[in-house]
């Protein structure tokens, strides 16, 4: 979380064409129709955290609405820990069977020093939640559970490809991303955009 995923994606778009789908917004279909309650979910994050709110709503965006939302959006999929990292070894293999056909999988990084990524997302995370009502009382749960995802080996097998962002801005992050994809052949100006 925090790590500039939306905003790399939204530079990628504007450079190839191709649109930049945010999985967190593109979920929420799947969620709803799967019946998640929103007022129940908001009533477990105010009193047990940011944890048990992922735990919550995992039954209601599994590996199989991954798969159906990749096949049915295509283009640059902004995909967070929140819906890759799991503690149960079927979901995990479940995930990993999902995402294997696909060859261009960032994992983006503040940093290759692992406690001044800890220390930059964490920062990041506190200017975005502090005054947030909902999460704001509880952003020490953000907080921690980032630092989670973070040390995940799960992500690192997960991903094909690296990426420090290094204080750089999003358009060479960008460009480095299209150089180590199989995008790197591609004439960017004759790329147009995908539906």
């Amino acid at each position: 979380m925090a790590s500039g995923k939306t905003a790399i994606g939204n530079e990628l778009s504007h450079i190839t064409g191709f649109k930049s789908n945010p999985v967190d917004k593109l979920k929420w279909y799947y969620r709803l129709q799967n019946g998640y309650d929103l007022v129940k979910s908001q009533s477990i994050l105010r009193s047990m955290g940011f944890e048990a709110l992922l735990e919550y709503a995992k039954p209601y965006f599994t590996p199989n609405d991954l798969k159906e939302l990749l096949n049915d959006f295509s283009g640059i999929i902004d995909l967070g820990a929140t819906d890759t990292h799991s503690n149960d070894l079927n979901t995990i293999k479940a995930i990993n069977e999902v995402l294997a056909p696909y060859p261009n999988i960032f994992l983006i990084l503040p940093y290759d020093d692992e406690q001044l990524s800890k220390s930059v997302l964490s920062k990041r995370l506190i200017q975005r939640y502090k005054n947030d009502s909902l999460k704001g009382p509880v952003l020490s749960t953000y907080l921690k559970k980032n630092e989670e995802f973070l040390m995940s080996p799960q992500n690192l097998l997960i991903a094909k490809h690296v990426i420090y962002c290094n204080d750089r801005p999003f358009h060479q992050i960008a460009q480095e991303i299209i150089y180590k994809s199989d995008l790197r052949n591609t004439p960017l100006k004759s790329v147009t955009k995908v539906s």
